[in-house]
């Protein structure tokens, strides 16, 4: 726009280029007119008697008074075309003019000078920064500055380079912003699908609420992105609007350029009319897409209602048989197996269900407790697996025929038993029972790789127990463990969960209970533990046996020579008999020391079982002797010493 003065001189008003610069730094102020407004240069218009003349405002409005400039040479001055200022200060803001004239010419522009102080605790003014874009993983030339061959997001910043002219330090700040790179492809529909129409059933009546969601890549413009939806061919804002309106377009997240935006479609109540498809239509420069969603009658409420009830009666109906499988688990699966038997073959060729370990109390360290542990282990959990369940069990101290050193005995016999038994006792955890089957590989091995399946059973509190950390480790380390707690007078009846879970987890037993026509017990000695029968301990058979064998040669051959006489003289331990010569005695137990020895008592009398009545007894002498001789073991057999099962 051109401007004449009251003197009729031109006036080009304010230039567009603005000069910015910090306070303390040098600057030129060069007049426009050379560079944009005439033809002539500075020489030029001197050489046909022009003066070029300078004026200031201290406003930055166009026609504020203005003053001529006086130069001072010193930190302002006149140089031909230009002002300079060696430094700038604040106080030299404002517009400054320069007129080019003589007595028949007369031209004017004006110049605007902007001085300013850097931000607190930066280098740099904000509003002076040069702005300038770079796109993701190219390259990028920072003017004046400096290079970055592959742009990443990282180097958005504030770039500021410092130049020394004539004594002076100047500044200019770049604010470089990182972009995505530039797409050349349509929008992407987010929701719904761009590739199959959604079917929604809605019920008369009802609000409906209907979001489309898109992706729009950076296009290097600020047009905003383009999402509308539409009815078959119709715009929304040509439906009803009071029951049918579409919402502004949202941005939802917006990074490098790029956007996911969001538009709405709500109906207030939904009628007949409403139905059918309605289609969201995303677009930039580069396409369009579309997606689609089709509306439909919801089906009757009768059908709803009948299969949410059935669905509700097979969820209860569930519930129940999963309440009912947890809380009668173990009752069940017995059932399963007394009816149907079982599937599981495992260790149907291994010669006894399970391998007892128990550890013995010293007779010092007697105490009611330490007697009712043992009469559990000894004789109650024996005999009830024997004789009422029908198991067949592997007690060392029964049924061991040393034919090595011990602890190949030990593992050859629990390698030959379904299951593994260790009745924990405090006595058990301070004696290290457990000991055998960490130093044997094979025993270890057998426990570590789930060969054979551990019972642990605790028959009192543990915890605090020498030893007892160590045992913790070893449960650790066996693959296949259950744990079953004995409460003493609570697990006494065979209906209780201790006998439940402990049949539970032994083998599947398809043979009948061997039970006795004969109590294995007085009734005078059958104890607190009520209809339990216990059968005898049989250390002290054993001992007694082989001590009189031994201290009494001559009674090896009088066992047989008396054997069919028929006055003979017996001596029970519980339901266990041997023969006795008629007149012999019992040698004393104290002749026996603390050794304990294996002696070779015949399985059948062992087992608390007697030879059916008529049975005929006539079989060689070499038989009978093999069978029912109570003869001591070899020197290496009976050098064993142990007290644990």
């Amino acid at each position: 726009t051109v401007f004449l003065s009251v003197d009729g001189c031109t006036d080009w008003s304010v230039d567009y280029l603005k000069y910015r610069v910090l306070k303390g730094e040098p600057v030129r102020l060069k007049c426009a007119l050379f560079y944009g407004y005439i033809r002539a240069n500075y020489s030029q218009a001197q050489s046909v008697g022009l003066s070029l003349m300078w004026y200031r405002s201290s406003g930055l409005g166009h026609g504020d008074f203005e003053e001529p400039i006086s130069f001072n040479g010193v930190r302002m001055s006149k140089e031909e075309d230009a002002i300079w200022f060696r430094p700038a200060d604040l106080q030299d803001v404002g517009l400054y003019s320069c007129v080019l004239r003589n007595s028949s010419y007369c031209m004017k522009v004006s110049m605007s000078l902007y001085v300013a102080e850097n931000d607190t605790d930066l280098c740099y003014n904000s509003v002076m920064r040069h702005m300038e874009k770079a796109e993701l993983s190219k390259s990028k030339d920072i003017t004046y500055t400096l290079s970055i061959r592959e742009v990443k997001e990282d180097d958005i910043g504030n770039y500021t380079c410092e130049v020394t002219f004539g004594g002076f330090v100047v500044h200019r700040t770049t604010e470089l912003t990182v972009t995505a790179p530039l797409t050349d492809k349509p929008p992407k529909i987010l929701y719904p699908s761009e590739n199959k129409i959604i079917n929604m059933e809605l019920q008369l009546g009802s609000a409906l609420n209907l979001t489309c969601r898109a992706f729009f890549g950076y296009s290097g413009s600020a047009v905003s992105p383009l999402v509308y939806w539409m009815k078959g061919e119709k715009f929304i804002e040509d439906l009803d609007e009071e029951r049918v309106e579409e919402s502004e377009i949202k941005v939802v997240r917006e990074h490098l350029g790029e956007q996911e935006v969001a538009i709405s479609l709500m109906i207030h109540s939904v009628e007949e009319g409403d139905l059918g498809n309605y289609s969201c239509y995303v677009e930039n420069g580069n396409g369009r897409r579309q997606a689609t969603i089709q509306l439909s009658r919801r089906a009757e409420l009768m059908y709803t209602v009948e299969l949410a009830g059935g669905l509700g009666a097979i969820l209860l109906l569930l519930l129940f048989l999963i309440s009912l499988y947890k809380c009668y688990k173990i009752e069940l699966m017995l059932f399963y197996r007394r009816h149907f038997g079982s599937d599981d073959l495992d260790g149907d060729n291994k010669d006894y269900d399970a391998y007892l370990s128990y550890t013995k109390v010293d007779p010092d360290q007697w105490s009611q407790e330490t007697k009712e542990e043992e009469r559990f282990a000894l004789e109650i959990l024996p005999d009830v697996l024997e004789k009422h369940y029908g198991y067949k069990l592997f007690i060392p101290d029964r049924d061991l025929i040393p034919t090595g050193t011990y602890i190949e005995d030990v593992a050859r016999c629990v390698d030959q038993s379904k299951r593994l038994i260790i009745v924990m006792t405090p006595n058990y955890v301070v004696r290290r029972g457990w000991s055998i089957f960490e130093l044997e590989t094979r025993l270890r091995n057998m426990l570590v790789t789930g060969e054979i399946k551990v019972i642990l059973i605790e028959c009192a509190e543990l915890r605090g127990i020498m030893n007892y950390q160590e045992m913790e480790a070893l449960k650790h380390t066996i693959k296949t463990l259950t744990v079953i707690k004995w409460r003493g007078p609570k697990s006494n009846k065979l209906s209780s969960k201790f006998w439940k879970q402990l049949q539970y987890e032994m083998p599947f037993c398809r043979t009948e209970p061997m039970l006795s026509h004969e109590p294995a017990m007085d009734v005078s000695e059958q104890g607190p533990f009520g209809e339990l029968q216990t059968v005898s301990a049989i250390s002290m058979a054993a001992a007694t046996s082989t001590a009189m064998a031994t201290a009494h040669p001559e009674l090896r051959s009088s066992f047989h020579n008396s054997y069919h006489t028929t006055m003979r003289q017996k001596h029970y331990y519980r339901s266990y008999e041997y023969d006795l010569p008629q007149g012999g005695t019992l040698p004393p137990l104290s002749s026996l020391g603390n050794q304990h020895t294996y002696c070779n008592i015949p399985l059948t009398l062992l087992n608390g079982q007697r030879p059916p009545a008529g049975k005929s007894r006539e079989h060689s002498v070499e038989e009978d002797h093999t069978n029912h001789a109570m003869l001591p073991l070899l020197p290496r057999e009976t050098s064993i010493s142990s007290v644990i099962w």
